[in-house]
């Protein structure tokens, strides 16, 4: 069962329908689609997502924060209200503090905007520790060009290869911001294998490591298991 855990509809900063987003994932073999939102205010919480789709539809919320302090008020607030987390990576303290954090799920994009990877061993094993998954981003490909793409290329074969070494967990995704940029399952396994990943490994990236994520959240969720957190009703 394929999963893409970041795609984003016009719900939030996308530029397809939920139907036409579903209808393309469907036709790909995605089996799972994460929904992704930016949360900016309390009523991004608020989900109007129909159970008409034949699809795992996850609920996906994408913290971007400038501080650390700002990150983790956010985090607390919104936990309990979304089936995974993805924080908007690229600043290397806010790298670094959602490794570090037993709230985040998925640390997206660590490379971003940077000629280094945007990660260390100090984050990979907080990342490890702490079940938080590093992901490989295919839009950060298919947008990048020239310099810039192979300085994205060599930063996430650099975090796969950490990923690698301290045991932290890899999730591919399209992060596809309208239906032409998302891609099947095997694609997505393919570009995380060229990358560094076994074969095995980059299946599993898309597939069982992101649906034992969503599965582990939904029942945590049932029964509000995480600690410290702020539950908005």
């Amino acid at each position: 069962m394929y999963y893409d855990l970041h795609v984003h509809t016009n719900l939030s900063v996308g530029e397809n329908s939920l139907d036409e987003t579903i209808d393309f994932c469907r036709k790909l073999g995605i089996e799972g689609v994460g929904i992704a939102k930016f949360f900016t205010t309390m009523d991004e919480l608020k989900w109007d997502i129909p159970e008409k789709y034949e699809l795992d539809i996850v609920k996906v919320l994408v913290i971007k924060a400038n501080t650390i302090e700002e990150l983790e008020k956010n985090v607390r607030k919104t936990r309990n209200q979304a089936e995974v987390i993805i924080v908007h990576g690229g600043d290397y303290e806010i790298n670094r503090a959602a490794c570090e954090s037993s709230y985040v799920d998925i640390l997206a994009h660590p490379e971003l905007g940077r000629k280094d990877s945007g990660l260390d061993h100090i984050c990979m094993k907080a990342a490890q520790e702490n079940n938080v998954a590093i992901e490989i981003n295919f839009r950060e490909i298919l947008e990048s060009y020239k310099k810039n793409r192979v300085y994205v290329l060599s930063s996430m074969r650099e975090n796969i290869r950490l990923c690698k070494k301290y045991g932290t967990g890899v999730i591919t995704s399209s992060g596809a911001y309208s239906k032409w940029g998302l891609r099947s399952g095997r694609e997505l396994a393919s570009i995380a294998s060229v990358l560094g990943l076994e074969l095995g490994e980059a299946i599993a990236s898309v597939s069982t490591i992101p649906e034992a994520l969503v599965k582990n959240n939904r029942e945590k969720l049932a029964d509000r298991k995480w600690e410290g957190v702020t539950v908005v009703e």
